[in-house]
């Protein structure tokens, strides 16, 4: 690899940053049905009781709120990383006579400043 080579390929880690949408995408939705699960034991959550030390309806409520705001959490992570793919898409090697010209445009408006 010459010096004038980028260290890596913006088309590998664009597929990179896919992957990882897609994974956190997945991992939303996981959340989710996993907290659709638990609501669903809440009618029945007083079998879960232990005497008066723990009560099922308690733990079974607040593990489904809890779960749901950790799947809420994730879309933040989410947005920014959509954000950055509509950035990165942006970013390709462009042939070597168009990066001549840009770079003489630069120089160019350099000099009438």
């Amino acid at each position: 690899m010459s010096t004038n080579e980028p260290p890596h390929d913006p088309a590998d880690l664009l597929d990179e940053l896919d992957a990882i949408i897609r994974e956190q995408e997945l991992l939303q939705a996981r959340t989710t049905a996993l907290q659709a699960r638990y609501k669903s034991l809440e009618a029945q959550a007083d079998r879960y009781d232990k005497g008066y030390e723990e009560f099922g309806s308690v733990n079974v409520k607040w593990t489904a709120n809890n779960v749901g705001a950790a799947a809420r959490g994730m879309t933040a992570p989410l947005t920014w990383s959509q954000a950055a793919r509509g950035l990165a898409e942006k970013i390709r090697e462009y042939p070597q006579r168009e990066r001549e010209l840009s770079d003489r445009s630069q120089v160019d408006r350099g000099r009438s400043r």
